[in-house]
């Protein structure tokens, strides 16, 4: 197995990438729905929200790769920056000139330039005098001032889990089902090839994001589409895909389970707890935090209906159908945490060892951490759980508003 795989979402947590935002994110906060963000995500709270994600990984001895420096170590980022930048003239639009921007910005810097896609556009008729000092002769040449249009930024690279899946026999690149997503692929190809990993599959024609994929030691889920009155509807990985990814040798678990979202429980469960949605992915109801120990919504387990295949020779059969709790509790011996309605993504928390977990928690008025608000965590604890930072995890707020968590907010690099 290659160094960047992961067997089990419980192995240590060696090496992950993260993406803190930037000024790509405007685009997203001020108009959430175009860009699948569920609220407006305020730019500077959720960069700071981000770093106290960082430094908790970091202090958890995790190896934390920002998207930018792997870029760089891709020597990928300059070129980034050029094909991002343009200058509108009077004949259109050209390459802007951006040697001075790349000698003076550091990684991260630049990286947020690229993925806002920069329009410049002079402006002549303004009097803005040519050394910038005012007050200069009337008669001195005037220099235009400059507009700038950030040109559909790809705001959601913060949440890179999507991109990539890292199954047991190396990196697979997705393909993403929203076309406003798909901008992020050859971005995080570049990364990829930052720390020296080689893409073992990508996929192509059929959309898989990563969020629908959890490892289990000797077996594999993949969320997929719904089935509704007999027709497959695509929420963000198709059935196909997981097809694909068995027939094509993209995963060699000894199972490798297919399950379809369960979309008329969650709508009932939604308008009974009047809550948001949680199978966009399957990480939205469906997590690991030890070896042994499934943290789920036992309602859409129950209503979650997966398609087992074994591994036989060199490639998969189909083996039976049962649901999800079943197959995770009774078939594969997992004890199961069924979570409350009252929490946003008790699932969506990271394992960074056997039994230790970075949550996001349920804050009160105060920001501060309630036992009674937060029953995942609790539960968690009280069968030996290792919650960080603090016993309590970090307070959920505004960068959940872009609809994901923690784990949607890391991709792992390296699984001990």
């Amino acid at each position: 197995m290659t160094d960047n795989a992961v067997r089990a979402e419980w192995e240590p947590l060696e090496s992950v990438r993260v993406h803190t935002p930037g000024i790509e994110l405007w685009s997203g906060s001020l108009d959430p729905g175009p860009n699948l963000f569920e609220n407006h995500v305020p730019p500077d709270q959720a960069r700071a929200e981000h770093e106290r994600i960082v430094a908790t990984l970091e202090d958890a001895g995790v190896e934390v790769h920002q998207l930018a420096d792997d870029l760089a170590a891709a020597d990928a980022l300059e070129d980034l920056v050029r094909e991002s930048v343009s200058v509108r003239t009077d004949d259109g639009e050209e390459p802007g000139d951006v040697e001075g921007v790349l000698s003076s910005f550091d990684a991260r810097e630049k990286l947020q330039l690229a993925l806002a896609r920069v329009t410049m556009e002079p402006h002549a008729e303004t009097g803005a005098s040519g050394d910038g000092v005012p007050g200069g002769a009337a008669d001195r040449d005037r220099s235009p001032a400059t507009s700038l249009r950030i040109d559909r930024p790809i705001s959601n690279v913060y949440f890179q889990r999507d991109t990539t899946i890292l199954g047991d026999r190396g990196p697979i690149l997705c393909e993403m089902y929203e076309p406003v997503r798909r901008p992020e692929i050859p971005i995080v190809r570049e990364a990829w090839d930052g720390v020296g990993a080689d893409i073992h599959y990508e996929m192509t024609g059929e959309p898989v994001e990563g969020g629908e994929f959890m490892p289990a030691g000797e077996f594999a889920l993949l969320g997929v589409s719904a089935e509704v009155d007999g027709e497959e509807k695509v929420i963000r990985t198709s059935y196909g895909a997981g097809e694909r990814l068995m027939a094509d040798g993209a995963v060699g678990y000894e199972e490798f389970g297919l399950v379809r979202a369960p979309l008329e429980a969650d709508r009932r469960l939604r308008e009974k707890h009047d809550a948001g949605s949680r199978v966009m992915h399957l990480l939205g109801w469906f997590n690991i935090a030890a070896e042994g120990l499934a943290i789920l919504d036992e309602d859409l387990a129950r209503a979650a209906e997966v398609d087992v295949y074994a591994r036989r020779g060199d490639g998969y059969e189909f083996d039976h159908s049962t649901n999800t709790l079943e197959y995770v509790r009774d078939e594969k011996g997992f004890d199961v945490i069924d979570v409350s309605w009252g929490e946003r993504w008790p699932t969506n928390f990271l394992a960074v060892d056997d039994g230790v977990v970075v949550p996001l928690y349920e804050p009160d008025e105060d920001g501060a951490y309630r036992p009674e608000d937060n029953p995942t965590i609790e539960a968690m604890k009280e069968v030996g759980v290792t919650v960080l930072p603090d016993g309590e995890g970090l307070p959920r707020d505004a960068l959940t508003n872009g609809a994901g968590g923690i784990h949607c907010m890391t991709t792992p690099i390296r699984r001990g």
